[in-house]
């Protein structure tokens, strides 16, 4: 692989784009689509692409909120707690003891 490829490559992975963004650009995607894409109605004022870039992240942020206050997200969240290891809960002192006697 070449320099420059190896460069853009780390780029592209430094650079992904988060998921709100994702979900973000497929609601302005859709909105725009209809908005803009509609014959009928042509003497309707369009509203401005930047409000609407702006409401598709609102949008996208009370989607992700109300996701993560379902009740099988919050079960999910919980299993994950209860098996996640807490060091700092966890007591060592037995075991260096032990370790430092011949």
């Amino acid at each position: 692989m070449s320099a420059s490829a190896k460069e853009s490559a780390a780029k592209g992975a430094a650079q992904a784009p988060d998921p709100l963004y994702q979900l973000a650009e497929k609601i302005f995607v859709g909105l725009a689509a209809r908005v803009y894409g509609t014959l009928a109605g042509t003497e309707q004022r369009k509203p401005d692409p930047k409000a609407l870039a702006a409401y598709s992240f609102k949008l996208a942020e009370a989607f992700e909120q109300a996701y993560r206050e379902t009740d099988r997200r919050k079960a999910a969240l919980e299993a994950a707690n209860k098996a996640a290891v807490k060091l700092d809960e966890v007591d060592l002192s037995s075991v260096f003891q032990s370790a430092g006697k011949p």
